[in-house]
């Protein structure tokens, strides 16, 4: 391959940077020059430099749903950012990893005529995707796609953080423990229906509520004593570990992360979530074994009762099936990227 420069963009939420940092570790273990993109004082940052990784800063803002001036503010951050990128996309490839924060990467890798790699993690491609999957050297998919998308396209699955893979650990069998997690959108209707949902919990369950930060105070208020509610956490591994059941929105990266943990999961997509692509995420999900779905319009407690309970006496099947599931998607990637720089 010779020497040559991996420039990461994983700029965005959790969902962008986690799976972009597992790769950047990867690169950095074959021992290739990697640089990981971030945002001065965003969370990306603080985890990058927790990785060890070379960081370059840029300051793109989302452009998506808002004002014209906030929209002209956007573009303008963008050819900013574009600017700063030109200094080292010289000889590179780029690797995106979705999101706003990537079109800085991508426009800058093509005007220096570099190759660029996308990866996607949803069923439905986000509109970056669908944009640049044409001109992508190759364009890596968390979950197969639910639309036609023009490219190169290899299926990879979702890159995982190890502690995920290490914390794979059977729940309470004396106190049965469910976990209710929302993810970074939409906790507050399943924080709604995990209060009411100790009405009908069994007295010898237990309960464990990723409340959020905004809604920890009155969530903590309405507890009764067989449920922990925490606001965040940066080890969700020790809490997914300790559950027999858990109910979570149906983020790509959110949920690979349960069945990687071999949980048995009822999904709830976000309705309000960009595409509908949570929807389409809990489909997939949902084809495996010890996996349900449930619209958010159609649940209540007593229909989540039914369902926790279905899980609980159904026989025990193991929720990684390859033919479904693809683990190790970090080597996959990097693997690809050699291959395809030669």
């Amino acid at each position: 391959m010779g020497k040559f420069l991996i420039i990461i963009s994983g700029i965005g939420t959790g969902g962008h940077y986690f799976p972009a940092l597992v790769v950047a570790e990867e690169f950095m273990k074959n021992n290739i020059e990697t640089i990981f993109l971030v945002r001065r004082g965003f969370p990306e940052e603080e985890m990058a430099k927790k990785y060890g990784l070379k960081t370059f800063y840029i300051a793109p803002k989302p452009y998506y749903g808002k004002s014209i001036l906030n929209k002209i503010i956007a573009l303008w951050k963008v050819f900013e950012s574009v600017l700063a990128l030109n200094k080292i996309t010289k000889k590179c490839a780029g690797i995106s990893f979705g999101g706003f924060g990537s079109l800085p990467l991508i426009l800058s890798c093509m005007v220096n005529r570099q190759f660029f790699f996308l990866f996607e993690p949803n069923c439905i491609p986000g509109r970056t995707t669908r944009m640049f999957a044409r001109f992508a050297k190759k364009v890596f998919l968390g979950l197969p796609s639910a639309i036609k998308l023009q490219g190169n396209i290899m299926l990879t699955g979702i890159p995982v953080r190890q502690e995920f893979k290490r914390f794979i650990q059977k729940g309470n069998s004396f106190k049965k423990t469910i976990l209710f997690m929302g993810g970074s959108q939409g906790a507050r209707r399943l924080n709604e229906i995990a209060i009411k949902f100790q009405q009908v919990l069994p007295q010898d369950f237990r309960m464990i509520i990723i409340s959020g930060r905004r809604d920890f105070e009155w969530v903590n208020k309405e507890r009764d004593f067989r449920t922990e509610v925490i606001s965040f956490t940066t080890e969700p591994w020790n809490l997914i570990a300790r559950a027999d059941v858990v109910i979570s929105r149906a983020g790509a990266l959110s949920g690979y992360e349960l069945l990687t943990m071999k949980k048995s999961v009822i999904f709830v997509p976000f309705p309000y979530a960009v595409d509908d692509h949570q929807y389409y995420n809990a489909q997939f999900f949902a084809k495996m074994p010890n996996v349900k779905m449930i619209l958010e319009k159609d649940l209540n407690e007593k229909i989540l009762y039914e369902l926790v309970m279905d899980l609980l006496c159904a026989e025990r099947t193991n929720v990684l099936e390859e033919k479904e599931m693809m683990f190790d998607a970090e080597k996959v990637i990097v693997n690809a990227v050699i291959k395809e720089l030669g």
